[in-house]
């Protein structure tokens, strides 16, 4: 008689189909991982060649210093000069001289569009990393080893899957199931499913 009371009040609590039900939705947020995973690739390298560009544009500007300044006001100087005033000043062709000059300018100009670019590219990060650490606060497993490196698909596909089973085998509720008990226990795992999708 007592087995017969622990299989109903096992059947009452709906351990079964909480188990099936989230081993469902788990599948549906692996599946939706293997989607988007080439993204999640792209935004880390990302990240290491916004690094990269940040420290190239740090020392473009350290070797530019004022040369820029220097060189307009250099440009000015030699555009207000003419043709004897610049041969007393050794200046045989003075295009070719001021073509040299403009080239620290458009290499400032150059490092500005990267600075731009990269700092572009560093807001789009910034916000996927933001939505990311959200759906990690939310149960998603850490995709990172090591020093800040990206896993392998497979290895996160791997650490998802012994996640979800972790979670399907612990899924009992010791009262009568009710409305806001089943949302609890399964609201994060709908909000994983739907925007990880997303």
């Amino acid at each position: 008689m007592s087995e017969r009371i622990k299989v109903l009040e096992k059947n009452l609590t709906l351990q079964k189909p909480l188990v099936q039900t989230k081993e469902m939705l788990w599948a549906n947020v692996i599946n939706s991982v293997k989607d988007i995973w080439p993204s999640i690739q792209v935004i880390f390298e990302q990240t290491e060649l916004a690094k990269i560009a940040r420290e190239a544009i740090q020392k473009v500007k350290e070797e530019l210093g004022d040369k820029p300044e220097d060189a307009n006001r250099l440009i000015h100087f030699l555009n207000i000069k003419n043709r004897y005033e610049l041969h007393d000043l050794i200046i045989e062709d003075m295009t070719t001289t001021i073509l040299e000059i403009r080239k620290v300018p458009s290499k400032r100009n150059l490092m500005l569009n990267l600075q731009e670019k990269c700092h572009n590219m560093q807001v789009a990060i910034d916000s996927f990393m933001a939505k990311f650490q959200f759906l990690r606060e939310k149960g998603l497993p850490n995709p990172m080893v090591i020093n800040d490196k990206l896993m392998t698909q497979l290895d996160y596909d791997t650490r998802l899957r012994q996640l979800a089973m972790e979670q399907a085998s612990s899924s009992s509720i010791k009262a009568l199931p009710t409305g806001k008990v089943l949302y609890d226990t399964f609201e994060n795992l709908f909000f994983l499913e739907h925007e990880v999708k997303h």
